[in-house]
């Protein structure tokens, strides 16, 4: 019934859902390494987002935080609450970016660094290593902003199945005695993850919405323009697009993260031309809407 109740908020994905499994399986079984990505599950309340967290929570036991409700106390002045943690629940997490500047710099590195400086009340700053792996529960259909490139987060929009069905939740809860809990842990010990790479991470249509939103102008211009941008764009004509508040300095750069500058010949004549990076088309192909892809 577990595994049903979630394979429900994942709206039956078989892809996404098998991916978190292997996601779980991979930290029971490799205590001391992490996943390096992060899970969002958006949706609304009460559709059994918390019940799946809290289940995961109690099953790695003492070696986790359910109920994490600021990005402070992971990156905090006092955040020795993340000390010797495998997994960890943000939940209802407000915006952070709306937060201190670098917050979210900070929150890439909780998912990716091997070691975390800990800060505890009267006691000198240590360093640990970082085993953390996290899941963020949100309402919020815009908690983050991505960069484009972003490979981290596997963001779902979860499926309000059973919202506010009092009964099938009480149900549910009372099957999680001890020995649910030593079947769970099992399923996980002995899943076969052999094959599991766990920063290949699926596309899902939430994740494409968060990096549509969380576009730059330059994204747009490569966008509105892909296939000159993949062929060569004169320099010349690049320059025409220029946002008006930025200088020219500032866009060139921001422009050179993208592509790389060569001399092709156009029409016979030798032409300096900025050229997207082959490494960016598959980017770039995410973060197209339908609509992008109708104008295109």
């Amino acid at each position: 019934m577990y595994s049903m109740s979630f394979k429900d908020l994942t709206g039956g994905n078989k892809e996404i859902f098998e991916y978190i499994l292997n996601w779980i399986a991979f930290i029971a079984q490799n205590a001391v390494q992490k996943t390096r990505t992060a899970i969002i599950l958006q949706g609304l309340q009460r559709i059994g987002k918390n019940r799946f967290t809290d289940a995961i929570s109690e099953m790695f036991s003492r070696y986790s935080q359910p109920n994490i409700s600021t990005i402070e106390e992971f990156t905090g002045t006092f955040n020795s609450v993340v000390e010797n943690v495998m997994f960890a629940v943000l939940n209802e997490m407000m915006n952070y970016n709306e937060s201190k500047k670098g917050t979210a710099q900070a929150m890439k590195t909780i998912i990716t660094d091997k070691t975390i400086r800990i800060n505890e009340k009267n006691q000198p700053r240590q360093r640990a290593e970082n085993v953390i792996n996290t899941i963020i529960v949100t309402n919020n259909d815009y908690l983050i902003q991505l960069d484009n490139s972003d490979g981290r987060y596997l963001v779902i929009k979860c499926k309000a199945v059973h919202r506010g069905d009092h009964e099938y939740f009480n149900k549910l809860s009372k099957g999680m005695d001890k020995d649910f809990y030593d079947n769970l842990l099992t399923f996980f010990l002995t899943r076969d993850i052999s094959k599991l790479d766990p920063t290949d991470i699926p596309m899902t249509d939430a994740k494409k919405q968060l990096l549509n939103v969380s576009r730059t102008p330059v994204d747009d211009i490569i966008i509105k323009n892909y296939k000159k941008f993949k062929d060569g764009i004169p320099i010349s004509e690049v320059s025409q697009m220029k946002p008006n508040n930025w200088n020219e300095r500032s866009f060139n750069h921001s422009i050179l993260q993208k592509c790389t500058e060569q001399r092709i010949y156009i029409n016979k004549a030798r032409t300096r031309v900025y050229k997207l990076l082959e490494e960016n088309y598959s980017v770039y192909d995410d973060m197209m809407s339908d609509l992008d892809k109708e104008e295109e």
